[in-house]
């Protein structure tokens, strides 16, 4: 018998005096984001997180925000656009009101093509960006290793898009807690969840490992784990675990001032001189850990780009699992169990979709209208809604 179908007959949690109005499972991005959009719009939140909050993919994240490198649709990029405008008001926020800063920089992000092929790639991305509205400039291999003199020789062409910007994941997670936290959210760690509890179609509450811990509306944000827990109503597949590993690096001077995407990966460069290079995507489970092939990927590209980098010194290397999807596109928004909603599977786009998934899921929660963008993440697209082992028990 599941966790789930113990729990409406085990221990009946509480949660102090003044019980959430929403329990939100996961303390990455997503669940910290949500909890602060939830707080604004005066809704009490519980967070419960096994580790600490950003612990796991979101605080190992290069922290690149990039809505136009990255968009696959006029929804996603408008969806990442309004996202990026969300952390350029936050950052702010968190420097006037809690003094914390959280590295976010509109430095720019050239794209960068190392032969004939690629180039002719550039143009068309070029001319279907400016279809959209985005600022992009083309420029020739000269011109691009003028912006940035480190660039490979080899570089052919390049599209700048100025308006790109990066912040730091770690900062950004401590900086999400600590706003939500004086907002009047609660965090729980150590919290071992073992499934979502609901009857006849409604949400009960989440099995813990003391008892359950009763909440009309729950919001899993469990990232690459989401399908794992008992009761959610996804088949397994549908999220699942995106293995990527990324190298740290220090040069002086900076190797770059901009993010620099070309050759299958990027190199991020912080104002002190730290570059992270990346990343893998790897389709290994949850097999934790760095391998020696990874590795030699990740640098194999970054010496490509910036050649200097060959003797740049290492200053760390990591894995994390970024939650991917069946169909590419992150899973926000209510499912078929009444209060329960999903914020998971946003891949690489994670820390950028971090505070619009927050707004999506505050409105989703308050049942106020979603923007139309938003509608296209509805976690019931995946007609997979049969929910697992005891999740219905009573």
């Amino acid at each position: 018998m599941s966790s789930a179908e113990r729990a409406p007959g085990a221990t009946r949690l509480t949660d102090g005096d003044a019980p959430a109005d929403v329990v939100i499972v996961g303390g990455g991005i997503m669940g910290c984001a949500s909890a602060l959009a939830l707080a604004d719009a005066g809704v009490r939140a519980l967070v419960l997180e096994r580790a600490v909050p950003g612990a796991e993919a979101s605080s190992h994240a290069a922290g690149i925000l990039g809505p136009a490198i990255e968009a696959r649709g006029g929804a996603s990029l408008r969806l990442g656009q309004r996202s990026l405008a969300l952390h350029a008001q936050l950052a702010e926020r968190f420097r006037a009101e809690h003094d914390l800063e959280v590295g976010f920089s509109r430095c720019g992000l050239l794209e960068v093509a190392l032969d004939e092929a690629e180039a002719a790639r550039l143009v068309a991305r070029e001319a279907a960006l400016r279809a959209t509205g985005v600022r992009v400039e083309r420029l020739d291999g000269a011109a691009a290793r003028a912006l940035e003199p480190s660039l490979s020789p080899g570089v052919e062409a390049a599209l700048l898009l100025p308006d790109e910007a990066q912040i730091e994941p770690p900062r950004l997670l401590r900086a999400l807690a600590v706003a939500a936290e004086r907002a009047g959210v609660r965090f729980r760690t150590g919290e071992v969840v073992r499934g979502v509890v609901h009857q006849g179609g409604r949400v009960r509450g989440v099995a813990l490992e003391g008892g359950l811990l009763e909440a009309r509306t729950v919001v899993v944000a469990a990232g690459s784990w989401t399908s794992l827990i008992d009761g959610v109503p996804l088949a397994r597949e549908v999220v699942y675990p995106v293995r990527g590993q990324l190298v740290a690096t220090v040069t002086r001077p900076p190797v770059f001032r901009r993010v620099v995407f070309g050759a299958g990966g990027y190199v991020l460069t912080r104002p002190d001189g730290r570059a992270l290079c990346g990343s893998t995507e790897e389709r290994v489970g949850f097999e934790r850990g760095v391998t020696l092939g990874g590795l030699s990927a990740v640098l194999a590209t970054a010496t490509r780009l910036a050649p200097s980098l060959a003797g740049a010194r290492v200053l760390d290397h990591w894995s994390s699992f970024r939650p991917g999807t069946m169909d590419d596109l992150p899973l926000v928004g209510p499912t078929d169990v009444d209060g329960l909603f999903l914020a998971t599977g946003h891949f690489r786009n994670g820390i950028l979709l971090g505070p619009v998934t927050g707004e999506v899921i505050a409105r989703a929660v308050t049942g106020a209208a979603l923007d139309p963008d938003a509608l296209g993440l509805d976690p019931r697209r995946t007609n997979r809604t049969a929910p697992r082992g005891g999740g219905t028990a009573g």
